[in-house]
Parts: structure tokens; sequence; C-alpha cells
């Protein structure tokens, strides 16, 4: 039974999004709009990815074309553009999370209902007439992800066209260096050149579904950061790694696409 809960869910959240896309949408108030824009997030939130498909949808809504930059990994990327040019049917949404990124045994907020969410919203875009594109840019390269993320989306950027990229916050983070690890360099910090606009996504407490080692639904307390109450507010680079910071009231955690239906059964992620 909860199984099919979770199913049944899913697919009204799916069939809202469908409504919604071709809704008008806004760009926020205040935040720039430039050429690339690089947003942060913790994984594993429906927040982050639903803010992503606000900018996409506003940045497109004039003809211009869009590319999307996710973190997943570029092996999916054929799967990726299958299920964009689909009908989005139950057996084209399948045939994509038949992939390895969204059944490897552990399952991250990368490859999470929202995720998939996103996805469908931009398919649902595309069929209404927009110009948008999806890249997967995670190559996995041990020592060198972010190397890749880099040259992803440095090879996205043309003229004429918008980039938006969904990174972990410290992978879209444009300062160098970390705790411990003083010459890590970002993909955001490498892409410094293509002067990118970096917005951290924040929130007052909630919960994000997070492995750390173990997977599972984690209680955040304020990650507010910046002066923002709820929206956009801009913050300082050097501090922070971040131009700006895009504040929500709380975060939702959102499970695995995959995962979760073992998960209802009563059967870990970690597990399957």
């Amino acid at each position: 039974m909860r199984t099919s809960t979770w199913w049944v869910g899913l697919v009204i959240t799916l069939a809202a999004l469908s409504a919604r896309a071709s809704e008008p949408c806004r760009w926020p108030a205040a935040m720039p709009s430039p050429a690339v824009v690089l947003v942060g997030e913790i994984h594993g939130t429906d927040q982050a990815p639903a803010f992503v498909g606000q900018l996409a949808c506003a940045a497109s809504a004039d003809g211009t074309a869009v590319t999307v930059a996710l973190e997943i990994s570029a092996q999916e990327q054929p799967r990726l553009d299958t299920y964009l040019a689909s009908a989005g049917t139950p057996a084209a949404r399948a045939a994509m999370l038949a992939g390895p990124f969204w059944t490897r045994s552990t399952q991250d907020g990368r490859s999470s209902t929202a995720m998939l969410a996103l996805l469908e919203r931009l398919r649902r875009l595309n069929a209404d007439g927009r110009h948008i594109a999806v890249i997967a840019v995670d190559e996995e390269r041990i020592g060198a992800r972010d190397v890749g993320m880099a040259e992803h989306i440095t090879r996205a950027v043309q003229p004429g066209r918008r980039v938006i990229a969904l990174l972990g916050n410290v992978h879209a983070s444009q300062r160098l260096g970390r705790p411990n690890l003083p010459d890590y360099a970002p993909a955001g910090y490498l892409l410094r050149g293509l002067a990118p606009l970096g917005v951290r996504v924040g929130a007052y407490g909630g919960a994000a579904w997070v492995c750390a080692p173990v997977c599972g639904v984690r209680a955040f307390g304020n990650q507010r950061v910046g002066d923002a109450s709820v929206g956009y507010a801009a913050g300082d680079r050097a501090q922070s790694g971040y131009d700006g910071y895009y504040t929500v009231p709380l975060y939702t955690a959102s499970l695995p696409a995959v995962g979760t239906v073992g998960q209802a059964a009563g059967q870990s992620p970690a597990l399957r």
C-alpha cells in the first residue's frame, strides 16, 4: 500500500508541474540576469530544483535558448536527451530512470523526485515551444570532478544562449579553497573567467535527503545566508564565494526518484 501511495503522489506531482509548465514565470526581483548563473544547493531538497526550473522558464520566455547544467553523471546524457524529446509517457520516464545514475546503491539528492520533476518541467516547456537543453556535467573523475564540470559548462556557453547550472554548494562556489584544503578549486572558481552570477539557495530550516554517509531525511536548523528574508539578496563573493542568496522559508526533503520505492516497502536505499 505504501509503495502504491508513493507512485500516486509522484504522478500527482508530475501532473501539477505539467500544468504549471505553460504558466507565466518571472526572474526573481533584484537578481541580475547574466549569461551564466551558478546555483549552489544542499542536495536533496524540493526547493533548489524548483528554483532552477523557475529560472529556466523565465529565461526562455522570450525565445532565448537556455542550457540547464545538472550535477548528474555524464553517462546519462543519451537518456536525458531521449526523455526531453519524448512525450513524457510512463514508459519514457521508466527508460530514463533505468540508467545507473538513478539506480546506484547510494541514492543522494542529485537523483531525487525533485530532480525528476525539474526534468519533466523542462520537457514540458520544450513541448510548449521553448528551447531548453539539459547537460549532465559530472564525469565523476577521481580528484578532478570540478574540472570536468567546468569544462562541460564552458562548452555550453554560446552567443545568445543562457546557461543555468545547479551544483552542490561546494562546487558552485567561486572562492578558492575550503577548510583543510586551501588549494581546492571548485567549478565556480574555475569558471570565474565567464563572469557567472553565483547564487546559493538557503532556508530558515527544514529537512533534506542527505547521504553522509548513511542516507536519510536530515533536519536542518537555520540555513539562511545573507540578508534576504525570502527571495534574492546580494552577497559578498570574496567572503562567501557567492554573489547573492536566494532564501526560501523552509527546505522540504526530496527522496530518491527510484530508491523511494524500496524504502516505502521497508527496504533501506543503501541495501538496494
